[in-house]
């Protein structure tokens, strides 16, 4: 045992040693960075014990001291995180050491399969357009009732770099072929976009010091479109639509639907997200488009989509 860790109680005596090896390797400059954070809400930090219990944990000073005899409430913990800048393997071991439970990790490759299998059934049966994501936005899969709304053949989605398809790539890349169907309305797509940013950020504030997370956005960066509007939403600020007024709880884009005669017609489309794991895990997800309004609804009908108007003799 170390010899300031002495008077540590012993069920406090975990936590303490992961925390004061974090702030040995922040102190030698192994601090995780998100290089697309412009508003450090931590401002510059020397990690050392007296900032920690200045702006996170006052109670630290007497945990070592071995007055405190139990980890910090879960909360606490997350904030300790946040301060240090924790990947996510650092924040589960904090949390560990504080006998709470950990975060799921960012399932990929063998882990996520059987829950995408299971995802994908449940969108081949949806009666209404709808693809699967992942934590990334990475598009898993399309259904046919998707490739029939947007106009996309089998070929056109064979041709597309697989690492393209996702969704804040689709909205801003003009080679693909999404991308001209959804710019049509500007300002909806716009909206769009940007609560898709918003949503992105949200869901994974706890892996942005990730290699995947850095390494997607520095690729969507490429994009004119996405680099501007990237660093100006901030979840601490609402989302405002296109009619000037308070965020809305939901959206509508409107698309060019390009098999709709004589000549391609304009939908409108609510998203609607859904999880296929009941409180089971945050992702994957669904997203399908419901039609927003009766004309839209025709539109569906006339393309022999379901949700469409019958029309009558």
């Amino acid at each position: 045992m170390a010899l300031g860790q002495q008077l540590v109680h012993p069920d406090c005596l975990a936590f303490v040693g992961v925390v004061e090896e974090l702030l040995a390797r922040r102190q030698q400059g192994n601090v995780p960075q998100n290089r697309w954070q412009h508003d450090d809400p931590w401002g510059p930090r020397t990690w050392n014990r007296t900032e920690l219990e200045d702006m996170v944990y006052s109670s630290y000073k007497q945990m070592r001291k071995g007055r405190i005899t139990r980890p910090p409430r879960r909360e606490v913990v997350m904030d300790i995180g946040d301060y240090l800048n924790c990947t996510i393997e650092e924040r589960n071991r904090l949390l560990i050491a504080a006998d709470s439970s950990p975060i799921m990790p960012y399932l990929t490759d063998a882990a996520l399969n059987p829950i995408l299998e299971i995802t994908i059934e449940i969108v081949q049966q949806l009666s209404m357009p709808a693809f699967v994501i992942n934590r990334d936005w990475q598009m898993h899969y399309f259904n046919q009732h998707l490739l029939n709304l947007f106009g996309i053949t089998p070929a056109m989605l064979a041709a597309i770099d697989p690492s393209q398809l996702n969704v804040l790539g689709l909205l801003c890349d003009p080679t693909l072929p999404l991308y001209q169907q959804l710019i049509q309305n500007r300002a909806s797509w716009q909206h769009m976009l940007r609560k898709t940013i918003y949503g992105f950020k949200q869901a994974n504030l706890l892996c942005q010091y990730e290699p995947w997370y850095q390494q997607l956005v520095a690729r969507l960066l490429q994009l004119p479109e996405f680099a501007i509007h990237w660093p100006t939403v901030s979840l601490d600020k609402p989302i405002v639509p296109p009619s000037g007024g308070f965020e809305s709880p939901t959206i509508v884009l409107e698309a060019l639907i390009p098999h709709t005669q004589p000549t391609p017609k304009r939908a409108w489309l609510r998203p609607l997200l859904m999880s296929a794991g009941y409180f089971q895990f945050d992702f994957p997800q669904i997203v399908a488009f419901l039609p927003a309004n009766a004309e839209s609804q025709a539109i569906y009908a006339e393309i022999g989509l379901p949700l469409g108007l019958k029309h009558s003799n």
